[in-house]
């Protein structure tokens, strides 16, 4: 790869700035990805950490680099020929020596004492030293105490043509800080902790730009249209590894992706499904998705309006960030219990996906506690549960093409709700095992009962909306209560930030959309009682006393209607028929409906007329 403009990564500086001034260093995080190596002036390449670091220390100035692994024990890397460790006391045979955690220990302090040229010791893998950070065994705390001495004791002398400062460098590379005791590392101010974190975009078009011309329909490409592809594939792959990005170009290969859909390349390997749905959704079934819709969700005539853009803005992909990442939609529904909100989603689910049960649903009054987020992403290594992982990121692994719906939010502990602001702004969430599950792909589904009730003077909750009120009224009212509720409760504006202006508030069951709700909800159980053998009808005068019952108190919405439908019509009826003794087949009418503690009905058969 040539690069005219070549920044060597910060970690890298750090590592640089810091030799003539401190004795050990501790390497970790990203140490097991490649890192962007200047071969020569102007010519990069990503290789293994294990490469990258001995070309960089021989630069600086180091005449003898060694290396130490517990599976390879010691190899001399600078030079190869075995001398630095015959110097060490070791019996190196072509270049390399076995060796334990023992030995490590007493050739640490011949290192740090080496006469001669500058010298450097890697220890890589290093957190594989420790089997138990709070136990060590004999042999684990002699090194480690050995180390922390050398540490203190080890100076700096001239060397060079310029007569710098140099030590006999020892580099640990861990997967993490804490991977080493703490009474090692902290607080010891002749070692330096360096982290290396993840490539940024610098260090991924650096890759990227020759990746891109081995893809399949690159060699005859213009210019523009390379540079075009390659801002594209940076973009999509904030957070991956250069592994990953090496692993992307070989998928597209393979696969034959085109240079110019690698964004494809990018998803089938972040989610690992070949096939997206979200193309195959038929642009004619959205259309004509207002009426299929209001079908199921009654009154909510905006709501639906609303729902609709945004379904109809992630089908397209039009206003997705540049960068992929974040999911395919995200909205908040809020209004009053009963009114349709669970509904709305189960419908657009269906919509999108032709099976209402492709949604995910979290009740997310079960998620109240502090620690309750380790359900949704998993336990940390060392906790109960740690092997099964989390319900939301196995649920999101399993189905990547899906709705998610969190309903009544409000009532998660707001630890939980840090984990969605990494959903909304990255699209990805880090399981308790480490995995990055990516949500790029789902349609996030909020639901919320915020700013229906208010607390009271004395605690009790009191009502701050009404159905007498408007709907104008109604929605500034609850949009306010919202805001208030994460800005000034909670002190997390940025999630409602993020949800921007995707709230939608739903209207009360207002009388007119209450008896179309019990129309359908009445011919619907009638029709389900026919499918299993009896045909039932209701005379006109007992239909209207029945709506009266339902619809008397409409405070719950259509639930509330369901519930009455089921105390005054289906409860009575059933006991009806099971009394007696129906048999399937046989046609009968509901001609009268008598209220009382418990609801009868004058059930005719006809055949007896």
């Amino acid at each position: 790869m040539h690069d005219s403009s070549v920044e060597r990564a910060r970690w890298l500086r750090d590592l640089l700035r810091f030799l003539p001034l401190r004795s050990q260093f501790v390497l970790s995080g990203n140490t097991r990805d490649l890192q962007i190596h200047e071969v020569v002036p102007g010519e990069v390449t990503a290789a293994p950490l294990s490469r990258v670091l001995p070309d960089v220390l021989k630069e600086a100035g180091y005449a003898r680099v060694a290396c130490f692994d517990l599976l390879n024990g010691f190899r001399d890397i600078e030079p190869a020929d075995g001398s630095y460790l015959t110097q060490l006391g070791l019996t190196p045979t072509n270049g390399a020596a076995p060796g334990g955690i023992d030995l490590l220990s007493a050739t640490l302090e011949r290192h740090v004492g080496a006469e001669g040229l500058p010298s450097a010791l890697i220890v890589d893998f290093a957190s594989r030293l420790i089997a138990r950070n709070e136990a060590l065994s004999p042999p684990e705390h002699q090194l480690f105490s050995r180390a922390l001495i050398l540490s203190h004791s080890a100076r700096a002398r001239p060397a060079g043509d310029k007569r710098l400062p140099y030590f006999n460098t020892v580099i640990w590379i861990v997967d993490k800080e804490g991977d080493l005791p703490d009474w090692f590392l902290i607080g010891n101010p002749r070692i330096r902790h360096i982290p290396i974190g993840r490539p940024d975009h610098v260090a991924r078009r650096s890759m990227i730009r020759s990746l891109v011309r081995g893809l399949p329909g690159a060699q005859n490409a213009e210019q523009s249209d390379l540079d075009k592809s390659t801002q594209g594939f940076v973009d999509e792959t904030e957070g991956l590894l250069l592994l990953d990005l090496s692993a992307v170009a070989q998928l597209a290969r393979s696969e034959g992706v085109q240079f110019d859909r690698i964004g494809d390349a990018v998803r089938r390997f972040k989610v690992g499904v070949t096939e997206d749905p979200w193309r195959k959704i038929s642009r004619e079934k959205i259309s004509s998705g207002e009426e299929f819709v209001r079908r199921r969700v009654k009154g909510q005539a905006d709501a639906v309006t609303h729902m609709l853009d945004i379904v109809k803005r992630a089908v397209t992909g039009i206003g997705q960030s540049p960068r992929g990442g974040r999911p395919r939609g995200v909205v908040f529904l809020a209004g009053p219990t009963g009114v349709g909100k669970t509904e709305l989603a189960k419908t657009i689910t269906s919509l999108l996906f032709g099976d209402e049960s492709a949604y995910i649903r979290f009740d997310m009054s079960e998620f109240s506690a502090e620690h309750s987020d380790q359900r949704l992403i998993g336990a940390p290594p060392g906790y109960i549960g740690y092997d099964v992982g989390g319900e939301l990121t196995n649920a999101i692994r399993e189905k990547p093409f899906s709705v998610v719906l969190f309903d009544e939010i409000e009532k998660a502990h707001p630890r939980i709700l840090d984990k969605f602001l990494q959903v909304l702004d990255d699209g990805v969430l880090t399981s308790g095992r480490g995995d990055r599950v990516y949500f790029s792909e789902a349609f996030i589904v909020f639901t919320s009962n915020l700013g229906i009730y208010v607390p009271g003077p004395s605690g009790e909750r009191i009502a701050n909306v009404t159905p007498e009120e408007t709907f104008e009224g109604v929605r500034r009212k609850v949009r306010c209560e919202i805001e208030k509720h994460f800005k000034q409760v909670l002190n997390r504006p940025e999630i409602l930030n993020r949800i921007g202006e995707n709230v939608i508030v739903f209207d009360f069951i207002r009388p007119d959309v209450a008896n179309e709700i019990f129309d359908q909800m009445v011919d619907n159980l009638l029709r389900d009682v026919k499918s299993v053998g009896h045909d039932v009808t209701l005379t006109e005068a007992a239909r209207e006393v029945l709506r009266s019952l339902c619809l008397a108190d409409l405070s719950n919405g259509g639930r509330g209607i369901r519930n009455q439908v089921e105390s005054h019509l289906i409860n009575p009826l059933s006991r009806s028929l099971f009394d007696r003794g129906a048999e399937a087949g046989r046609r009968y009418r509901i001609e009268g409906i008598r209220p009382g503690a418990s609801t009868t009905i004058n059930l005719v058969s006809e055949q007896s007329l």
